[in-house]
């Protein structure tokens, strides 16, 4: 038994995917560096792993409100899905590090980054990343709301404890 299959057809979905990747990658990769790289890493993985529970709570049973990627069965395009919130966590945190946002600024920063992720969200339900049931893209406003505020709330904790320059 293969633990992560790969599907015997690549569909939208899975291609949505793979140039996602090839796009967001090499930017992740070209930006100065504002931050060590274990900082980076574990940014990375923050953001994967919020979004896997946030998906794990809301298209599981019992709510069971969208699916995520072709089946209910996790394969290799499923954690490749997941690693797509590392690059943009970095940007998200890269561009508020970089202009130095505070206050009502940082507010406004967020309220437009939850906008379009909204909107990247409704991208992927078109390329049919999710499948919503019970659940429409304007649910996940408050969602992104609360999951980038805890980003920028990680990474200030971070920066306690890891030399940032």
């Amino acid at each position: 038994m293969n633990p992560l299959p790969i599907p015997k057809e690549l569909n939208v979905n899975e291609w949505f995917v793979i140039l996602s990747i090839v796009a967001t990658y090499p930017i992740f990769f070209l930006l100065k560096r504002n931050m060590p790289v274990s900082m980076m890493i574990l940014i990375v993985l923050f953001s994967a792993t919020i979004a896997r529970i946030t998906d794990h709570v809301l298209s599981g049973p019992p709510l069971d409100l969208y699916d995520v990627m072709d089946s209910a069965n996790y394969d290799l395009f499923d954690i490749l899905y997941y690693l797509l919130y590392g690059p943009f966590a970095y940007l998200f945190l890269y561009i508020y590090e970089k202009f130095v946002i505070k206050g009502v600024k940082l507010f406004l920063y967020i309220v437009a980054l939850s906008i379009l992720s909204v909107v990247y969200e409704r991208i992927t339900v078109w390329f049919g990343v999710f499948t919503f049931k019970e659940w429409r893209s304007v649910y996940s406003f408050p969602v992104y709301l609360l999951i980038q505020s805890l980003t920028i709330w990680y990474y200030r904790f971070l920066r306690k404890f890891i030399k940032t320059h």
